[in-house]
């Protein structure tokens, strides 16, 4: 369905390209994500909040679970923007 649904795709894209969690997959089942990695499964996401949030709240959320999974944060595996010259995340581009 990730490949038929531009939505859902391009979400998925985003989350990609802001977080390097080895492995980062979704599984939706009804109308819940189920993400997972290769440590092992990391949160269920409504799919409502799933398309409500922006790819970097959804990151955020991600981090956190794992944190709260795995004793370790989240936040060692979010990519580096450092090769912008704004940052990508502003409301002020």
């Amino acid at each position: 369905m990730i490949g038929t649904d531009e939505k859902t795709y391009l979400k998925m894209v985003a989350l990609w390209s802001i977080t390097g969690m080895p492995d980062l997959r979704s599984n939706i089942v009804g109308d819940v994500f189920k993400f997972t990695c290769a440590k092992g499964f990391i949160a269920n996401v409504d799919a409502m909040l799933f398309y409500n949030l922006e790819p970097v709240e959804l990151v955020s959320l991600l981090e956190k679970a794992f944190e709260t999974q795995f004793g370790e944060s989240g936040l060692v595996y979010r990519k580096n923007f450092n090769g912008f010259k704004k940052n990508p995340f502003s409301s002020q581009n």
